[in-house]
């Protein structure tokens, strides 16, 4: 065999050979691959701080949303005084009811949108499958996971790190737990996942039939030391499996990372929006020169009608060279999702706040 060559173990193809030249370029490009993969995670990062949204959220909640449902519960009385008293009291039910709507909904679909958000954080950052391991190995695990030294990068090498890795002393630092601690969590572990959490590349057996374990080694803390491997999913790949796991790794961010930067658009435009409103509405509600329940009428009616154009926005802006000329059959579902599931209750605050306005006015004449 050519010196510059060295087999590729990986289990596709046990017998390919790589040139010197193919490696490097593996080597550079998991390198590069590490850079990109590292700034998608400092992008999610600035969403986990939540931005502009930890900003307004204590402003909707304090100063906005506390003062308007005060001034609403202050005018849960007879709105129609003048007409007989059960229909007086029915009529002011069904008002009061119909501005309930759009005021409990203009709260829920920026807090459902922050919910959104925050799944899809939890899913940018953990997954309960990665190849190498069993599928039926359900654990939540770290997307970013572990990495290892390849296996054919250089076997002796390889020994000589494993040897390291397993000293009593040294397995000390990934298992700083007393021994009842140890017992409690990762035996128990191992039994409940029936040994499946233990990566399949470093079985006992063959990590001694290498030589690659110490002297008088504790298979007990061998496992142990095995099963925290296991937990942050760090298996022994070959050079071209870390490129494969690298390429994929990329892929999967990139994808759950665009729907959490547009989640967080449309929720952050939502935030906005229902606040600019109800900054508007709060000094005529405050003022007795005008009535709350046709403020609020006419304010929620003009709210209801612009939400579904601010959730597309932020898909407008996309399309905005294309003039206008967006075809929805190509944006992903997903990108969607929140305008689609809120459609049905904004066109429910319409109809409900144009009812509550016309009754509005109807009290106007009493």
């Amino acid at each position: 065999m050519d010196t510059n060559t060295q087999p590729n173990n990986a289990s596709t193809d046990p017998e390919t050979v790589f040139t010197e030249a193919e490696r490097n370029a593996m080597r550079a490009f998991i390198q590069r691959a590490e850079v990109r993969l590292s700034t998608l995670h400092r992008i999610a990062t600035a969403f986990v701080g939540g931005a502009g949204l930890l900003v307004l959220i204590p402003i909707f909640f304090r100063d906005v949303f506390e003062k308007l449902l005060l001034i609403y519960l202050e005018h849960v009385y007879n709105l129609f005084p003048s007409m007989p008293p059960t229909n007086g009291a029915l009529l002011s039910t069904v008002l009061l009811l119909l501005l309930l709507y759009p005021l409990a909904l203009s709260l829920m679909i920026p807090l459902y949108g922050v919910y959104l958000l925050l799944k899809d954080i939890v899913h940018f950052y953990f997954t309960i499958y990665l190849p190498g391991f069993p599928s039926n190995l359900l654990n939540p695990t770290f997307s970013l996971h572990g990495i290892t030294f390849p296996v054919d990068e250089s076997p002796t090498a390889k020994r000589e790190i494993t040897r390291f890795q397993y000293r009593r002393e040294h397995m000390n630092f990934m298992m700083a737990f007393s021994e009842g601690k140890r017992k409690e969590y990762f035996d128990s572990f191992i039994e409940r996942t029936n040994g499946e959490i233990l990566p399949k590349s470093r079985d006992i057996d063959d990590l001694a039939a290498k030589d690659a374990l110490p002297e008088g080694y504790d298979a007990t803390e061998v496992a142990r030391f095995n099963a925290a491997f296991g937990i942050a999913r760090s298996l022994d790949r070959t050079l071209v499996e870390e490129v494969a796991m690298t390429e994929m790794a990329l892929v999967r961010a990139a994808m759950y990372l665009r729907r959490l930067v547009i989640r967080y658009a449309k929720t952050l435009l939502m935030f906005i929006w229902t606040t600019t409103i109800t900054f508007v509405m709060l000094p005529f509600l405050e003022s007795e020169r005008y009535p709350m329940v046709l403020v609020m009428a006419i304010g929620y009616l003009i709210w209801s009608l612009s939400v579904q154009q601010i959730l597309r926005q932020p898909i407008n802006w996309i399309y905005r060279h294309r003039l206008g000329d967006v075809n929805r059959e190509h944006v992903d579902a997903q990108l969607t999702y929140l305008e689609r599931v809120v459609e049905p209750c904004t066109k429910a605050a319409i109809v409900a706040s144009v009812g509550a306005t016309l009754l509005a006015l109807l009290t106007l004449l009493q």
